[in-house]
Formats: structure tokens, sequence, C-alpha cells
């Protein structure tokens, strides 16, 4: 007998985002997460067999590192299985093309931008007891092992390539030209929650340039639940809002906005446009 594929309402996904987003920051399993997300563009997609896939990879550097902790052979384990056996690599064709980032086509694919990699290096590495974080470069992801040897910088864009600072830098110059210096603060590790943020960021990006404000608004609504207080998501969701015509949704926004950003120098414009979408409301 065939079992028929479950699909879920985007309304049911977005709530278990909500759930996931209410976690302490550690808490938060970060594949899950991230496959919630990909869930409303893929209201079929099965989870379970994507966290099994993980833990399995898990399984399997697990016993061929044995009682080994030294964290040069355990980057080579993962290393190991990732690049060489399983063939993940960077994509770079389509920087804007949204399976990039979707983890699911990313695990199917094996193949993504470097967010979206770093988050399977992420959990497998967690997995194996490695305290690791993200790491957001000016233009590129990194992920951070830490432990009694200090930091290391790992680049799954690039097979896993242990980086120095130096090439930190270098990788920022590649897209910024060398107008762009490394400081430390652009080394600080990123949560569950800020990762999970990065990636919603640039499917907003990616929707937008694709002329989808649906899509983009939606990415954005994800956004908020994470920090329902950010001024620029408010305001950039109050545009998409007027874009599609959402004239009493972008009020609310708008008046969000003013609430979390009372200083900001566009407030009387912002005001006044409230002012206009209220009249226009009321003529029609």
């Amino acid at each position: 007998m065939t079992t028929g594929r479950i699909y879920v309402h985007p309304a049911m996904a977005r709530e278990r985002f909500r759930q996931l987003a209410m976690m302490r920051d550690e808490e938060v399993d970060l594949t899950e997460a991230s496959l919630v997300i990909a869930l409303e563009e893929y209201p079929g997609l099965q989870i379970e067999p994507y966290l099994e896939r993980i833990h399995v990879w898990t399984s399997t550097v697990r016993e061929r590192l044995g009682s080994s902790r030294d964290v040069e052979r355990i980057v080579d384990e993962v290393n190991r299985l990732l690049f060489d056996e399983e063939g993940f690599h960077g994509e770079a064709d389509d920087y804007y093309d949204p399976r990039n980032a979707f983890l699911n086509d990313v695990l199917d694919r094996h193949a993504g931008l470097p967010i979206a990699l770093s988050i399977v290096y992420i959990e497998l590495s967690r997995a194996l007891g490695i305290e690791t974080s993200g790491v957001a470069l000016p233009g590129h992801f990194l992920v951070k092992l830490s432990g009694e040897w200090g930091d290391l910088l790992i680049d799954p864009f690039d097979e896993g390539r242990v980086l120095a600072h130096d090439e930190c830098q270098e990788l920022i110059d590649h897209v910024f030209g060398g107008a762009v210096r490394l400081r430390e603060h652009h080394l600080r590790s990123f949560g569950n929650k800020e990762i999970l943020s990065r990636l919603l960021s640039h499917l907003k990006s990616v929707y937008v340039s694709r002329r989808d404000p649906e899509r983009a608004a939606a990415s954005i609504d994800r956004l908020l639940i994470l920090d329902d207080r950010d001024p620029f998501e408010l305001h950039d969701r109050a545009r998409l809002a007027m874009e599609l015509h959402q004239y009493g949704v972008a009020i609310d926004y708008l008046e969000r906005y003013l609430k979390a950003s009372p200083a900001a120098d566009d407030n009387r414009r912002v005001r006044d446009e409230i002012d206009y979408l209220r009249s226009w409301i009321g003529a029609n």
C-alpha cells in the first residue's frame, strides 16, 4: 500500500517556527528550524528523513574518530565525509536561486550558499560534542569551532578550509575590493536565532530581487517573529504591504515602526504617510 504524502498548511509551518523562536537559543534545533522555513515553500516536505540523514552522518564520523578528541582530526573527518564522500560544494552560479538557501534542497543537491552549508557543518560538529557557532563576515558566512585550543574558522563553501585571519581579509576583499577591513566584531559568534535571521534575510533579498513581494513579505514576517521590534524590517514590511495593496496592513507596520524607533529622522514623513493611507481607505 502506498502512503500518501502529508501536506502542511503554511500557517502550521509558521506556528512551528514561532514555537522554535520562543525557545532559548541553545535549545533551538538549527536543522529543524531551517527545514521549517523551507516548509512554507514545500508543504509536502517531510522533515524527519533529513534529521535522520544528519544523525547517520554524525554516527559515521563518531565511529571513525573512536575516542579521539583531536580537533584537527575531527575537522579532517567531517570534511572527508561532507566534501570527499558526499560531494557537498559551494554553489556560486546563481546566488539568487532560493534552492541554494533552502536546507532540504541543499541536502538533496549537496550544494548551496555559505550560510546553508555552514548550517550543515555546524549541526554535524555540534552533534560530535564540539562548541560550534556561525561567523558572519561581511559578504561571507563561516563556521567557528571553539575549545581549549582556541578558535578555528572553517569555510564550508571552500570544502572545509581552515582560515587564518589574513585569509578572512582576502575573502572580504574579494567581495568589497579592499574597501572593508576585518574587525574583531566581524568574528563574533552567531547563535542559532541569529543564523536563522541571516538565512531569512538572504531569502528576503532573493525574493525582492525576483519581484516576488508575497514571498519577500513572508520572509520578513518570520524575521519579525525572531525580533518583533526591528525597525528596518518593520519599515520594509510596510513597503511590501503597500506594494501588495494591503494598505491597512501597511498602516499597522508603519505604526509599529514609529513605536520601535521614536527618534528616527523620517518619523514626520511616516506619520504623514499614515494619515494619507487612512484618508485613502476612508474614501474608497
